[in-house]
């Protein structure tokens, strides 16, 4: 059975961050238990897009330099790297380093900052259901561990973004978008994930719970205090407590999903071990969830019929805030949008529900409206 460590953490103060982690860690081990003196250790972050700390979109730069000095104090050498979503330019990509306060923490630790899309490699999978290979970052390969700091986070189209979802930010830039091209159906792309988990190898997840998102995540949510560090070398473990704080039944959760019927992780809290803190004491009430994709349930004959009757679109909610930067028009990988005058042109025949349009929409003007037969169908929370 794996085991999930929890420790209350209530700010995002450097010493309380830092005593969270070690308490978090010390069920388990501690850091030593998974790096030894002179490996080089990946901390894979969250930083899907160009946000401040205080949105809850990104790993706080607080828990990141906690776990860079916990990898140095055990002898490990952190490098911290992601590849955020859409087109990212150097400018892009700097401004997300500067506002999410990563870049700044690196500086001042002296550690080094990598954008995972700058050298590439394609590394074989030979446990992969779906992908028998994946173009990954270098950096991750090269890397003797790698250490995922997701964030607690909704998510529109996978329900929950938590250990194994930000492993998605390992394949570089765009590559990402044509995944959902690739593998729309959102049970396959849960899939996708796992063969990705698999091929990525992460020794060990620490969850930044202090604050999370709930809501239209993962960046058009809204802010929401938890007050509390997870800790597991058990990805989809992790993703099934998270969850379950968040409300959900874990197997809604389609990475959780797919792992638990591959046979590769739990399904349930009760198949994990939870030990420091109680679970239940950091669960958020009333916590808001993004809509479920009703279509799921239904046959397989009568699902693509009302798909796009019961499945929330894309919408443009606020003109006005509109910068017409086209990132929207960049990131679709169906070419389902065209950025006017006056916003971004939703084609509904093309669009696939993948909402990347609406995850890295920049002002975030971009929400996700429920047609009205969804509304009347979905389930009381």
């Amino acid at each position: 059975m794996s085991t999930v460590s929890i420790a209350r953490c209530e700010a995002y103060e450097s010493a309380e961050v830092a005593s969270a982690l070690d308490a978090a860690l010390s069920p388990l081990g501690g850091m030593a238990a998974f790096v030894s003196a002179g490996q080089r250790v990946l901390v894979k972050t969250n930083l899907l897009s160009r946000a401040l700390p205080e949105r809850a979109v990104t790993t706080h730069p607080e828990v990141v330099r906690a776990v860079v000095r916990a990898v140095r104090a055990a002898g490990g050498v952190p490098v911290v790297g992601d590849s955020p979503g859409g087109p990212n330019t150097a400018g892009q990509v700097k401004r997300v380093w500067q506002d999410s306060g990563i870049g700044d923490m690196c500086a001042e630790e002296g550690v080094e900052l990598i954008l995972l899309d700058d050298d590439c490699v394609r590394v074989p999978n030979p446990s992969g259901a779906l992908y028998g290979s994946f173009t990954l970052g270098k950096a991750v390969v090269d890397a003797d561990v790698v250490i995922t700091v997701p964030k607690f986070k909704t998510h529109g189209f996978m329900m929950f973004t938590g250990a194994v979802k930000n492993l998605f930010g390992c394949i570089p830039g765009l590559e990402k978008a044509q995944y959902h091209v690739k593998v729309p159906d959102r049970d396959d792309f849960g899939s996708m994930l796992v063969d990705l988990m698999l091929a990525v190898k992460p020794s060990l997840a620490i969850m930044d719970a202090v604050v999370g998102m709930e809501g239209e995540g993962p960046a058009g949510g809204t802010p929401r205090h938890v007050g509390a560090l997870l800790v597991s070398s058990d990805c989809v473990a992790l993703d099934v407590i998270a969850s379950a704080m968040a409300g959900l039944d874990p197997r809604e959760v389609y990475s959780t999903k797919a792992a638990a019927a591959r046979g590769i992780g739990p399904g349930s809290v009760d198949e994990v071990d939870v030990v420091g803190d109680d679970w239940r004491r950091f669960a958020p009430e009333g916590f808001a969830l993004p809509q479920r994709d009703l279509s799921a349930k239904m046959p397989a004959w009568l699902a693509p019929r009302l798909r796009a009757w019961t499945t929330a679109k894309p919408v443009l909610e606020n003109a006005t805030g509109c910068t017409l930067c086209k990132t929207c028009e960049q990131v679709c990988p169906v070419d389902a949008i065209v950025v006017g005058a006056g916003g971004p042109v939703f084609d509904r025949e093309r669009c696939i529900r993948c909402y990347c349009c609406q995850e890295l929409c920049p002002p975030q003007v971009i929400g996700l409206a429920s047609p009205p037969l969804a509304r009347l169908l979905a389930p009381k929370r």
